[in-house]
């Protein structure tokens, strides 16, 4: 979510947990579901969808061009992701986001993450490769996420004196409860002019009053039925002090 100059809430529906199978974390696997969520969201006055090539094990992308979300109008964005050292390699990024459009059945997204900094590769690798696909029209904006402050102003400066796209969106974890956002980057982000959008804005279902302890669910985001992703849940929020927030 990002609150634009209209005072309009920017909603994205984020699709993590969309997908064709609960293996690699889908809770939501029926294709009309899904497209009833898109329904309602487009009824509301929205029509942005994030994704990622990680998402779903790798099958979210495609899952998201059976619901033909290109003739719905639909603009989308999507991420790569460095599961492990050199993932941001020129040859890498650039082959991680040709399988994205592959998958999504388009020649071009409307924003292209760097899903997290893959450290042990030089920036100005990464960036040139970035640089390239925008050149051959493959993606409009560049996205960076989870960067520290200071990676951000490092990135924005080798594009600046490159003359290569800048970044001009910052995808962060904030909620009333993680707001470590707001002593560097978003100070950060706005002298150099990138939107913030959000995820975990209800930090993830926390709020809804659902959870009361940190005894582990038997279903839900936060149960071992989701994979790995139930533990990383669990241990982002289930703390003493969020539950007594």
């Amino acid at each position: 979510m990002l609150l634009t100059g209209t005072g309009k809430p920017r909603v994205i529906l984020g699709t993590m947990t969309f997908g064709p199978d609960t293996d690699s974390g889908a809770r939501q696997t029926d294709l009309a579901d899904y497209n009833k969520a898109l329904d309602y969201l487009q009824s509301q006055g929205y029509n942005e969808i994030d994704t990622a090539r990680t998402y779903v094990g790798g099958k979210q992308e495609a899952w998201t061009k059976d619901a033909r979300w290109k003739e719905r109008g639909l603009t989308l964005a999507t991420k790569c992701y460095p599961h492990e050292p050199g993932m941001h390699k020129a040859d890498s990024i650039l082959a991680s986001l040709d399988k994205s459009l592959a998958e999504l059945g388009t020649d071009c997204v409307d924003i292209f993450y760097l899903h997290a900094p893959d450290r042990s590769v030089p920036f100005t690798e990464t960036l040139e490769a970035v640089n390239r696909a925008h050149k051959q029209g493959k993606f409009v904006q560049l996205g960076l996420s989870n960067f520290t402050a200071f990676e951000v102003a490092e990135i924005v400066m080798h594009c600046k004196y490159n003359n290569w796209v800048r970044p001009t969106i910052y995808q962060g974890m904030y909620n009333a409860i993680t707001r470590s956002i707001e002593r560097e980057l978003i100070p950060v982000c706005r002298r150099y002019g990138l939107d913030i959008v959000v995820y975990n804005p209800v930090a993830g279902g926390i709020f809804s009053g659902k959870y009361k302890s940190s005894e582990v669910p038997t279903e839900g985001r936060y149960s071992d039925a989701v994979g790995r992703m139930g533990g990383m849940y669990r241990k982002r929020y289930f703390r003493d002090a969020t539950f007594d927030a």
